[in-house]
């Protein structure tokens, strides 16, 4: 792997050691802002000048004069331009190189690490998805799940050791509202109507039938203690019923190509008792106290350290509660016992056995029971890292979660207990009214998505409306469905965790700019020229004198990927990624306007080094492109 950046790094660090420069004083290395000036630049001389106390243009003189007097790979002359040192690359050298690394990967074996970059020993356990079992996924379930299969391909990708869980709540309060509407009201699927869209229209109507008939609220409270106790008619109705909505949850995804590895049932979870074995270690480390009076007399709660978080909001403060005063644990009760699991500290497990054996890659899941089918010699969790995909309305309950571990002496796994926490998706008010929602002109400019209310774009929904309007740009319905998947995830996938994603059919649908149809348009595109070009010499490439600065960004571009990814693997985060693929496929757009078409290009050997650059290019982008979950289709 030609890696440039990391040799210009290395160089620098020598450079500025010998000046007398400790390692307060970074060896930045960066692409040129102006490319006429070189390739890479580093403003170390400006950091340096405040050590040294010395004039930074001078610095810049001495570094470039050390630079030039080591034999540092790529380089053909070192330049300084005001305070910048800057490095021309030996294209002769460079340019195969990136060629050669590009045509020559092997999608089986993991990038390599740049510079700075390392794998993580052990395995990274990645929990995402999460849909309570009594409705349909819609398109803020669909950026988690997309988010959180992203990072464990760019984690897998770059050489890390990852497994999937997908958390199957099957306990909680909503499920028991299904249960009540089914049950106690006799609601029934529509004729044809997919079960969980059914789930999500029962649980809207009980919610709507709790305001004007309060006795069905008890009726919600036996139904929820039922299901939580187990080994009982309602709660076999109840993990029935979540099957099949899980099947349609999977289903879902698995037009997306999202996939498990596990999924973990909360019902195996009590009926194993997980949460009683963690109860009794947070007891006996003195983490837990039972409250005896006020508002919370009767529950055991996680105590707040003195002079903590006491400006918290009320319902923050509640929250810290594990067991209520009825003796039921709440959801962070059982998240904490999850967690420890994750880690393999719970000191007890699951039984396992394949969720659908007939299926090819069907995930395994978690069971209460041994016997037939169970998988022998598995074995899941005891992880290194957990990355829990959730959004950021959830950051409190999380941080209980990492707290619990810290006070049971788990400092380590504490500190790699991490919340890739995001921003919601709501509804442009366009896209609320194509919905059927009421909007007042002059109202909010984000409308919050609601599945109590029904306020929600299905995700199913969505692919279908985005297949039905990339059709006639397809040329086949296998290739309409990829097309349509590419540009709803690489649409949530775009964004900034920070940024609230204010959904709009039309933005999320479009074929050019920033969005995945253009980056699946720019990779079949460069097939297509080598399908042209087919009967051509691939022999080895005459690297041109003077390089075109289109030809020169792309092959910055291409040669960046290895540290891209990396990067994105870092930092847990798929738009670092994104933003990669856009420009690359920028920077061959603007190779193929710009030049002469290959096809008609007389001269052989400039005819040959520019196959080979699109050769590149498609090898690149397409891996980017798997990496990010997205087809990368030959022809469109």
């Amino acid at each position: 792997m030609p890696d440039v950046r990391g040799d210009l790094e290395r160089a620098v660090r020598t450079a500025l050691d010998e000046l007398g420069c400790g390692p307060e004083v970074e060896a930045v290395v960066g692409p040129s802002a102006r490319p006429e000036f070189g390739d890479w630049s580093t403003p170390a001389s400006m950091r340096a000048a405040r050590t040294l106390r010395r004039n930074p243009a001078q610095i810049a003189g001495e570094l470039r004069d050390r630079l030039a007097a080591m034999d540092v790979p790529w380089v053909r002359e070192w330049t300084t331009t005001d305070r910048y040192v800057n490095a021309r690359l030996e294209d002769a050298t460079w340019v195969p190189a990136v060629i050669a690394e590009a045509l020559g990967r092997d999608p089986g074996t993991p990038l390599p690490a740049p510079r700075g970059h390392t794998v993580l020993a052990g395995t990274t356990l990645v929990e995402h998805t999460n849909i309570n079992t009594n409705k349909a996924a819609h398109i803020g379930h669909l950026r988690n799940a997309c988010l959180g299969d992203t990072v464990a391909r760019v984690l897998r990708r770059t050489g890390h050791r990852v497994e999937v869980n997908d958390y199957i709540d099957d306990t909680g309060v909503q499920v028991a509202d299904v249960v009540v509407g089914v049950r106690e009201l006799g609601l029934q699927p529509r004729e044809g109507e997919p079960f969980d869209q059914f789930c999500s229209r029962a649980y809207v109507e009980v919610s709507r039938r709790y305001d004007t008939e309060p006795e069905l609220v008890e009726r919600r409270r036996a139904t929820l203690r039922a299901i939580e106790e187990g080994d009982n008619e309602v709660a076999v109705f109840a993990k029935q019923l979540a099957s099949q909505v899980v099947d349609a949850h999977l289903a879902t995804m698995a037009r997306f190509d999202i996939g498990y590895d596990l999924l973990t049932w909360e019902s195996d979870i009590l009926e194993l008792g997980f949460w009683r074995h963690a109860f009794d270690q947070l007891r006996a480390a003195g983490a837990i106290v039972l409250v005896e009076s006020g508002k919370l007399a009767g529950c055991w709660v996680m105590p707040w350290d003195e002079g903590g978080e006491g400006d918290e909001a009320d319902e923050e403060r509640d929250a810290k509660v594990l067991v209520k005063s009825d003796g039921v644990a709440t959801y962070t009760a059982k998240d904490i016992a999850y967690q420890l699991w994750k880690f393999g500290l719970l000191g007890l497990d699951f039984h396992y056995r394949p969720w659908h054996p007939e299926q090819p890659g069907s995930p395994a899941t978690t069971t209460a029971d041994g016997g037939d089918g169970v998988l022998d010699g598995v074995s899941f969790g005891h992880a290194a890292r957990v990355v829990n995909v959730i959004d950021a309305r959830q950051a409190y309950l999380q941080r209980v979660v990492r707290d619990a571990l810290d006070r049971l002496g788990h400092h380590t796994e504490a500190e790699n207990s991490i919340h890739l926490a995001y921003e919601v998706v709501a509804l442009t008010p366009a896209a609320a009214r194509e919905l059927g929602v009421e909007v007042a002109d002059g109202g909010p400019t984000v409308v919050a998505l609601s599945g109590r209310k029904g306020i929600e774009v299905r995700a199913d929904d969505l692919l279908d409306l985005a297949i039905a309007k990339l059709r006639d740009k397809a040329r086949d319905e296998h290739t309409a469905r990829a097309l349509a998947a590419a540009a709803v995830r690489y649409y949530l996938l775009k964004f900034s965790l920070t940024q609230i994603i204010a959904f709009d059919f039309d933005e999320a649908l479009r074929v050019t700019g920033d969005t995945g149809v253009y980056l699946q348009y720019a990779h079949a595109r460069a097939a297509g020229i080598l399908r042209k070009t087919a009967g051509d010499d691939d022999g080895p490439i005459t690297v041109p004198a003077e390089l075109l600065p289109v030809e020169r960004a792309l092959l910055h571009r291409i040669d960046a990927y290895p540290w891209e990814a990396a990067e994105s693997a870092a930092s847990l985060a798929p738009v670092v990624l994104a933003v990669y693929a856009f420009t690359l496929a920028s920077a061959f757009s603007d190779f193929y306007e710009h030049t002469p078409p290959i096809v008609r290009e007389e001269d052989p050997q400039l005819r040959r080094f520019r196959r080979a650059l699109t050769a590149a290019t498609r090898a690149t982008l397409g891996d980017a492109l798997r990496t990010l979950g997205m087809a990368a289709l030959d022809e469109v």
